[in-house]
């Protein structure tokens, strides 16, 4: 490639004849024969319009053009290298970047946290946005927000994904109900009946959609409930749960995260509800990011942990049916 007229793979051979100051030791180092390093010091000269290297007794000594190029060329194709090996020398300590992720309330209450601790632990320059699930224009969730919305990856329930984007698994997660600990109705146990008698605060979308993994599973066995509130956040459902004989249906890690602070009991859903699977997607266009490649790895990473500590509680402790207020 040429700059200026100047072939720039000779600024490697530059490098190489100004710091040996010998056209045999550079041609050894270049990994070329004596007669093309000569022929690469005859084309810099010609360029620079300089000797470059002259004969002082039996050596060569550098022109003082020579010596003022050498820091010169020596930082240029550290810049280079530099960039070139961008993609294995990865450095989260350093790295600038904005992450923008598109998830659920649920997802970004139990997962986001501990990854933005981990950021702040490794990579503290990375910032990080997170955004609600939007309304897509089409049906599609993924395309809307890795193409329209610009986002850097989506976490999608996998009944929602996009199989033209690369996609892995991150999260598993079953339903259960919550429901006011004071109200002794529910104290032993949560029936079908009860379920399907009570009054339930559900999740929807602004445009009054409910695409909530809860509503589709029961559109699909052909149960309809007694919808008395609807949000647009899964955060919010304890306050319209507490003082009331509602119910909700939300994920156990959530409900779990609620009964710490609100006096909540957790029954199992009293219907075959299968195990919800959480995706991981992103633009193919950034398989190869090596930023990104990291930020995908962390993110499975702490959600394994998420895992592992599940299974740790689990193991620990008897199992129940109910949490404590």
């Amino acid at each position: 490639m040429r700059y200026r007229r100047l072939d720039l793979n000779l600024l490697v051979a530059l490098d190489a004849l100004l710091s040996e100051c010998s056209v045999s030791r550079a041609a050894e180092r270049l990994c070329l024969g004596q007669s093309a390093t000569s022929s690469a010091l005859g084309r810099l000269r010609e360029h620079f319009n300089d000797p470059l290297l002259v004969q002082v007794g039996r050596r060569l000594e550098p022109t003082a053009l020579g010596l003022e190029l050498l820091p010169k060329v020596r930082e240029a194709l550290a810049l280079t290298r530099e960039i070139v090996d961008a993609p294995v020398s990865f450095d989260p300590a350093s790295c600038k970047r904005h992450f923008t992720v598109v998830a659920s309330d649920y997802v970004a209450g139990v997962l986001m946290p501990a990854v933005s601790l981990e950021l702040a632990r490794i990579a503290p320059g990375v910032r990080l946005s997170l955004r609600d699930m939007p309304v897509p224009r089409d049906g599609d969730v993924v395309s809307e927000a890795l193409d329209y919305r610009r986002s850097d990856c989506v976490i999608v329930p996998q009944r929602r994904l996009n199989p033209a984007y690369p996609q892995v698994p991150i999260m598993t997660g079953e339903l259960c109900c919550i429901v006011c600990s004071q109200q002794t109705q529910y104290a032993e146990h949560l029936t079908l009946a009860d379920y399907c008698a009570a009054d339930h605060v559900v999740r929807e979308f602004s445009d009054g959609r409910n695409l909530a993994m809860d509503a589709m599973n029961l559109h699909e066995q052909g149960i309809q409930r007694r919808v008395a509130v609807t949000l647009e956040s899964f955060v919010l459902m304890p306050e319209f749960i507490v003082g009331t004989a509602r119910i909700a249906t939300v994920f156990r890690r959530q409900a779990e995260q609620f009964a710490r602070y609100y006096p909540l009991r957790i029954h199992p859903v009293p219907l075959a509800f299968p195990e919800s699977v959480q995706v991981l997607q992103w633009h193919p266009y950034q398989d190869h990011d090596p930023a990104m490649r990291w930020f995908r790895g962390l993110l499975l990473e702490q959600a394994a942990r998420l895992d592992l500590q599940k299974i740790d509680q689990v193991a620990g402790s008897p199992q129940s049916a109910t949490n404590p207020a």
